[in-house]
C-alpha cells in the first residue's frame, strides 16, 4: 500500500502549536483515525474518505484511552491522519508540520498571504488539464510521515491554518 495525504482547516490561533494539538484532540475523540475508522458502521479507512474531514464523515468516537496509545495500536503504518503529526518545527521531519517559507507561498499562490478561495483551487480542487500541476509539485514535496501548515487569511487577517501531512504506509 502508498502513503496517502490528509488535510485538515483548523481556526487560526497564533500559537501554531496549540492549534495542531487541538486539532489532534478534535480528531481523536470523533474516532477519525485507523484503527477506529474500521470500528465504525460501516468499517472504513481514513485513506478512503475525502478530506478535510466534514459532517459525512463516520465519527466512531476514540476508540483508545489516549492519543499515544491509537498511536501504539496503529502500528508502523501510522494512523493516516492528524494523530501522526505530534509537533511543530521549522524544517521537515517525521511527526513534524513546518510552514511553508515566503519563496514557497508565492511559487504556489503568487501571495504570501492566501485566501481560502486561492487555496481550494489550486491545492484542494486544482483544475485538470495541466501538464504538472502546482498541487502535485506541492505534496511531491512531502514525505511520508511529514506535514506542513499554511496560514489562510481573509482580508489582511489571519483566519485558519490548513495542515497537511502524508501517511506512512
Amino acid at each position: 500500500m502508498g502513503a496517502n495525504p490528509y488535510f485538515y482547516l483548523t481556526p487560526y490561533q497564533k500559537g501554531i502549536e496549540a492549534a495542531l494539538q487541538a486539532l489532534r484532540e478534535r480528531e481523536f475523540k470523533a474516532g477519525r483515525y485507523d484503527p477506529a475508522m474500521q470500528m465504525a458502521d460501516p468499517p472504513s479507512y481514513t485513506f478512503q474518505m475525502r478530506f478535510p474531514p466534514d459532517e459525512s464523515w463516520p465519527a466512531p468516537g476514540a476508540q483508545h484511552a489516549s492519543i499515544e496509545e491509537a498511536l501504539n495500536a496503529s502500528g508502523e503504518s501510522g494512523t493516516g491522519s492528524i494523530l501522526d503529526l505530534s509537533r511543530v518545527g521549522t524544517a521537515p521531519d517525521f511527526f513534524t508540520v513546518c510552514p511553508l517559507d515566503d519563496q514557497e507561498l508565492i511559487q504556489l499562490f503568487g501571495t504570501t498571504r492566501p485566501t481560502r478561495d486561492l487555496l481550494e483551487s489550486i491545492l484542494i480542487n486544482p483544475k485538470p488539464n495541466s501538464r504538472r500541476s502546482t498541487a502535485d509539485l506541492f505534496w511531491d514535496r512531502i514525505g511520508r510521515g511529514e506535514g506542513r501548515y499554511i496560514v489562510i487569511y481573509s482580508g489582511a487577517e489571519p483566519h485558519e491554518i490548513f495542515f497537511v501531512g502524508y501517511s506512512f504506509d
